[in-house]
């Protein structure tokens, strides 16, 4: 079973948000954050503010009126960091290194350490947060994988408990071409016309010329539509080939195969979306659970006095 569905559940920051934490006792720095053997320091915690008031676009001193939430977060992630360490759970440099590669691919060479660069972030430093931030997503991965699997009972209940919730307005399933000329669109027609299986034109259109097409294997609602397409929707009669449809899409031509009033759908079409409702329920129940018990394993303690006078600090300037 697909466990992603973890990930609404991480109190995680944002990429660049996550401090390179020293584990040294030696810091000149007061301690603000200790979570076993991490130390979070007066200069980290500045650093994460900063950076978090960079990275959304307001002010740091709306950053530090919420800092109760922002330390609560990174005692989360420490906790999780130290349990994955005890654990002897790893990142090796391949992930890190394809991670960094996925993110990297879209930016033109050397543009993308040239824009950590102008907003004053340290590759290497980067890089370790980012180590950092997929570590903590393989050990909750772990965590989650734990999971029972969501039974047919749970879901079938569910849904009978919730028909109500999963009503659907009127809608149709069509074939569906659309094209980026009318000249394009014009030779699609003819050919249909012409005897020619509309469904095996879709797959060897979508394939070799870029043109796009729809099976028709899935349900439309008139808003999924542009205008003129969803006046047709509800119009043509089924089966019929419609003519050539300008939109501000490109041009198009469907045939409606099934249509259907509103009403609720069936257990089997949202199956898969039930089951992943219950067990995001389930991950967050068990990540709440899982982080009080490591609160439970692991020392915690915040220095607030102190956290209260970088705070007072900052916020005058």
């Amino acid at each position: 079973m697909m466990r992603y569905f973890f990930y609404s559940f991480l109190c995680l920051f944002f990429l660049l948000t996550w401090p390179a934490c020293s584990s040294k006792t030696g810091s000149s720095q007061g301690v603000v954050i200790r979570v076993g053997d991490r130390l979070i320091t007066e200069g980290d915690i500045e650093g994460i503010v900063s950076i978090t008031s960079l990275e959304n676009g307001i002010p740091k001193k709306a950053v530090w009126s919420s800092i109760n939430s922002l330390v609560g977060r990174i005692v989360n992630d420490s906790l999780i960091l130290e349990y994955g360490r005890d654990m002897g759970i790893t990142l090796s440099e391949v992930e890190l290194e394809r991670a960094i590669q996925d993110i990297v691919k879209d930016y033109p060479e050397s543009s993308f350490e040239e824009t950590l660069l102008t907003n004053c972030i340290d590759y290497d430093g980067w890089k370790e947060r980012l180590r950092e931030k997929l570590l903590i997503k393989k050990v909750v991965r772990k965590q989650a994988d734990s999971l029972a699997p969501i039974s047919y009972h749970a879901i079938k209940s569910y849904y009978e408990e919730r028909k109500e919730d999963f009503r659907h307005p009127p809608r149709a399933k069509l074939m569906h071409i659309v094209t980026r000329t009318r000249k394009e669109a014009q030779a699609v027609l003819t050919r249909v016309k012409g005897a020619e299986d509309m469904a095996r034109i879709v797959k060897e259109q979508s394939i070799y010329s870029g043109i796009q097409g729809d099976y028709g294997l899935n349900w439309t609602t008139k808003d999924m539509l542009p205008r003129p397409l969803s006046n047709i929707l509800f119009s043509i009669p089924l089966g019929k080939l419609s003519t050539i449809i300008e939109t501000p899409y490109g041009f198009h031509i469907i045939k409606v195969l099934q249509r259907e009033p509103a009403g609720v759908k069936g257990l089997l079409e949202i199956m898969g979306e039930i089951e992943n409702r219950l067990l995001s329920e389930a991950i967050e129940r068990h990540y709440t659970a899982w982080l009080n018990q490591l609160r439970s394993n692991y020392t915690v303690t915040v220095n607030y006095t102190l956290l209260d006078r970088i705070r007072t600090s900052n916020e005058g300037t």
